[in-house]
């Protein structure tokens, strides 16, 4: 009994954590994307306010705030100042 429901809640952290990369990878990709195209238009871009490892810890960890944050305002769950 204690060995299935420790596979149980090894399964669900790893398929939050999947998420979670694909979360951090996909938002990182449409960022650098919105930032070319700023770039391009001459406008000025922020730089990134945590160091990538960092950034990764959040992504991995917050992804449904964020998600339901940017489903919220901006109706994506990849927000970018290009979404405004």
């Amino acid at each position: 009994m204690t060995r299935k429901l420790g596979m149980i809640v090894i399964s669900i952290v790893v398929i939050y954590v999947s998420f979670g990369l694909y979360f951090h990878v996909r938002w990182t990709d449409e960022l650098a994307d919105c930032d070319r195209v700023l770039r391009e238009r001459g406008e000025f871009v922020e730089p990134p306010v945590f160091p990538t490892p960092l950034a990764l810890m959040f992504d991995v960890t917050y992804w449904p705030v964020y998600s339901a944050a940017n489903i919220y305002h901006d109706g994506t769950p990849f927000a970018t100042p290009c979404t405004h």
